[in-house]
């Protein structure tokens, strides 16, 4: 059995965590992109009369549920954006104190 040991994000270096940066960026927007593309062929192909879904609340309702799984994984990926930077902030921080 072989195991593979990463390194946690908390001990990349600067030019680690600008990589990893880059990289969740472009996921992100890859996501968010899907994201629209998805809610727009839901609110252009759903036949919401045959749903029952009368009004805007229902129909709203009826597509965010649809794309909560997408809406969950941007929320993530924003959320590790945001400890990138900070993780970056911190490490500039560190160099400047040396």
């Amino acid at each position: 059995m072989v195991i593979m040991m990463t390194k946690c994000l908390f001990d990349y270096n600067a030019e680690e965590l600008i990589r990893n940066k880059d990289t969740v960026q472009f996921r992100l927007t890859e996501l968010e992109i899907e994201y629209k593309k998805q809610e727009a062929e839901l609110l252009l192909n759903t036949d919401f009369k045959e749903l029952g879904l009368t009004n805007e609340k229902m129909r709203i309702a009826y597509v965010t549920n649809a794309l909560i799984d997408l809406k969950e994984s941007i929320e993530l990926h924003k959320n590790s954006l945001n400890i990138v930077n900070d993780l970056i902030r911190l490490r500039l921080q560190e160099v400047k104190t040396e």
